[in-house]
Parts: structure tokens; C-alpha cells; sequence
């Protein structure tokens, strides 16, 4: 029984990130630790996948 109080859950996110990765490797690319943090962001709500996509092509093409 739950008597009152804050109950917080943390989501666990293991299996999305796990397929965002493949998805990654599929396109050629190596996941790299920004863009493991990039996808918590999203997937935690913070930022949005379109602005990360933004981030990731603009640094892509300036070769970074």
C-alpha cells in the first residue's frame, strides 16, 4: 500500500536508446557520446528530435 507522499519513477529508456543507436549504425554513422546524451534529452522530454536533427546535420556538414 502507498500511503501519500511523492512517488517519482524514473523511466528506463534502455531499449529506446539501444534502437536509436542500430538506427544510427544502419545510416553509416558511429554513435558517439553527444549523441547517446542528445537522444536522453529527447526521449526525457528536454529538446525535440527535429532539433537535434538540426545539430547533427549542421555538424556534419562543417565536419565536426
Amino acid at each position: 500500500m502507498f500511503f501519500g507522499g511523492d512517488m517519482t519513477v524514473k523511466k528506463d529508456y534502455t531499449v529506446s536508446m539501444k534502437n536509436a543507436e542500430a538506427s544510427v549504425r544502419m545510416e553509416g554513422y558511429a554513435a558517439t557520446p553527444k549523441m547517446r546524451q542528445q537522444c536522453k534529452q529527447v526521449l526525457s522530454g528536454k529538446t525535440t528530435t527535429a532539433e537535434c536533427l538540426k545539430l547533427f546535420t549542421a555538424a556534419k556538414a562543417t565536419g565536426s
